[in-house]
């Protein structure tokens, strides 16, 4: 294309010397405060083991930029410098907000007599993706989701024009501020009706917790290499973990080969099983069994977006607070501190199992957690243990109404002489003082004007109980739009707040 043939021509008016040359003293002491051409260099952003990224300002236009400078010693090796020219003649062939662009490529004066390449490229204000997994921290799956989405519309426009990445990773994936993902470092592509090999000298390229099979072992790839690697990096980012780990690098690349993949939900339970499907069939072994292009990938990708379901109201809320409340005073009744315990096992297994206890189950409505997952076994047990003010509030309620004196008017008249007919009492108490057990919301007011009439075990166990089969159309289908951009916004401004990197080699395992 014109750009790229711009770039070859601006780098072609400076025939490249051979040989290694050392390192000079500036650079070791870094550009900051430099000037390259039209460029005025700030702080550096990060070094790698091609070479460094600085901030930067381009003076003749008066914008931000990123300078990419490939380091002095590996100016005269053919290869070094042709994987950076061939990083810049790529990304320069695209137009596309998912891509990193690339603005201008010249060569910079070094002490030692030669000249060392450099280009100016797109800055992007937050982080990538990698300064999560350095936190400590995995992505919630609707993040995920929407950045699989726009990594997935970069790739196949980098597809369109006959490019495959062969690097893709989440420190090659940035975010701006506003929360576009950005691919960056296209120092591997190759076009696809070229040399795919990526051997080098016998040393492999690439890195290999994300490397595709079929790229580990050096055959011919095409797109569907770089649909692995975006596999392998979103099951990283969504559960904390490599999809394969090993002490070394070909240890790596040797799970990869052969090991079974482990199911994404077994290590991130709270991964929806239609994206968890999406990410383990980018991991096939076979590129015939991984999505046959990215327009199919963006389909299910969208497909697989959170379905908005209505909140249950207030009345259905209690209703149903009312009729497990019955079902309590029954069990309790008919079987006393059994029936205590059966209460609490049946409503902790229904929550852990289908979000719902026997009166949510008849009432159609379901307990979930507020990212749309399971509760699990200690959410269910908490919010359980949670809600057992219920039946005290309610008791000491009607203790202090008619209860105490009936009851003991009825223990006067039985002469304490029947234990049967006393828990019949008692039972009639319950029952007859059911409708108290609306109190439970009425004091807690805060159902009554929650936006999702949420309640107080609700905020402590970070859930909301919706209607099980209804769903809001309208929110569904404007879900993965109108919804996606706060969100990863959101991230990108939190990234945008990362420590400086430390030194480290980007063209190796990370």
């Amino acid at each position: 294309m014109d750009d790229s043939n711009a770039l070859a021509e601006t780098v072609a008016a400076t025939p490249t010397p051979g040989g290694l040359s050392a390192p000079s003293s500036d650079d070791a002491e870094g550009m900051s405060g430099a000037t390259l051409d039209h460029f005025s260099i700030g702080e550096r952003l990060g070094k790698g083991g091609m070479g460094e990224v600085y901030a930067a300002t381009d003076t003749s236009l008066d914008r931000p930029v990123a300078i990419k400078v490939l380091r002095p010693e590996l100016t005269a090796h053919a290869a070094m410098s042709e994987r950076f020219l061939r990083e810049a003649r790529a990304q320069a062939c695209f137009n596309h907000p998912n891509i990193v662009h690339i603005y201008y490529i010249g060569r910079r004066p070094t002490p030692s007599g030669e000249a060392s390449l450099f280009f100016a490229m797109e800055r992007v204000a937050g982080g990538d993706l990698d300064d999560l997994l350095t936190r400590g921290e995995v992505m919630p799956p609707e993040e995920a989701r929407l950045a699989m989405l726009q990594v997935a519309r970069g790739l196949r426009a980098a597809h369109r024009a006959g490019v495959i990445h062969r690097d893709i990773k989440p420190s090659n994936l940035m975010v701006s501020e506003e929360g576009l993902i950005k691919i960056a470092d296209f120092g591997l592509a190759k076009p696809m009706d070229g040399d795919n090999q990526i051997t080098q000298e016998g040393s492999l390229v690439g890195s290999p917790y994300y490397m595709s099979p079929e790229q580990a072992v050096g055959d011919a790839i095409d797109h569907r290499a770089d649909m692995y690697s975006l596999g392998a990096s979103f099951y990283h980012l969504l559960s904390g973990r490599p999809p394969f780990d090993g002490p070394r690098p070909m240890a790596v690349v040797a799970k990869h080969l052969s090991e079974d993949l482990t199911p994404l939900r077994e290590v991130a339970p709270h991964v929806s099983p239609r994206l968890a499907k999406i990410v383990e069939r980018l991991l096939a072994k076979k590129p015939d069994d991984r999505f046959e292009d990215y327009d199919a990938l963006i389909a299910a990708l969208e497909a697989a977006a959170p379905r908005p379901r209505a909140h249950a109201p207030f009345m259905t809320r209690a209703a149903a607070a009312l009729v497990d409340f019955f079902l309590a005073g029954a069990l309790i009744g008919a079987l006393r501190w059994v029936g205590l315990l059966v209460y609490l096992v049946v409503v902790t297994v229904g929550y852990a199992w289908r979000g719902q206890s026997p009166a949510k189950f008849l009432l159609g409505i379901e307990v979930i957690r507020d990212d749309g997952g399971r509760l699990g076994w200690l959410r269910a047990a908490a919010r359980t243990v949670s809600q057992l003010w219920m039946p005290i509030l309610a008791g000491g309620l009607i203790a202090l109404t008619s209860g105490v004196p009936e009851l003991l008017n009825t223990i006067e008249t039985l002469h304490t002489e029947s234990i049967d007919e006393l828990r019949s009492v008692l039972v009639a108490l319950g029952i007859s003082h059911g409708a108290m057990s609306i109190l439970y919301f009425v004091g807690l007011g805060l159902a009554l004007f929650h936006p999702e009439d949420k309640t107080v075990h609700d905020l402590l166990c970070r859930t909301q109980v919706v209607y099980r089969l209804k769903a809001r159309a309208a929110s569904a289908a404007s879900g993965s739009s109108a919804g996606s951009q706060p969100d990863l916004e959101s991230l990108g401004k939190k990234l945008s707040t990362r420590p400086p990197p430390a030194d480290g080699d980007d063209d190796q395992v990370r």
